[in-house]
């Protein structure tokens, strides 16, 4: 809820905390004040329950937010139910196809979602020095018809085909 994030703006400020907004699906109401803030912002799954506190969560919520320079990314959800790995990639071509560009959409699930975690050092991007952690697929990965068809873990092969 909007004020629930306000209120977590508040009392980082006040006691001089790092933040991360989990969730906030009424975000893109207090935007300015998220910006203001320089926190970022990680999104649950479009793909949720309404309800709670997702009540007001929109498929524009991460175009909205990287449109006014907040770092934001997207996240695989809680419900166990639902395959996760298949999650993050619908919710990046979910984004894409509202409002992020596929470039901004990729961001959201590697290179910013790293730097929200500070891990980029290591993850996020195929760059010299980095775990080489990389899924191939046959096609646009956002395309549900496309396949992983290779696994590197830390530049070891570890599948060549989907199971």
């Amino acid at each position: 809820k909007a004020h629930d994030i306000l209120t977590a703006l508040r009392i980082a400020k006040e006691f001089n905390l790092k933040l991360v907004l989990d969730g906030a699906a009424e975000a893109p109401l207090v935007i300015n004040d998220i910006k203001a803030s320089g926190f970022p912002v990680i999104i649950h799954p479009t793909m949720a329950r309404a309800g709670g506190d997702a009540e007001s969560l929109s498929i524009e919520n991460a175009s909205k937010l990287r449109a006014a320079g907040i770092p934001v990314a997207l996240q695989s959800g809680h419900e166990g139910y639902v395959p996760k790995s298949r999650v993050v990639l619908f919710e990046a071509a979910m984004a894409a196809g509202n409002g992020l560009s596929q470039r901004d959409a990729l961001a959201t699930i590697t290179i910013d979602a790293a730097r929200i975690l500070g891990i980029d050092n290591r993850i996020g991007s195929i760059v010299v020095g980095k775990d080489a952690d990389i899924a191939m697929f046959d096609g646009d990965p956002f395309e549900f018809t496309s396949h992983c068809v290779g696994t590197i873990i830390n530049g070891n092969i570890v599948s060549k085909e989907t199971r």
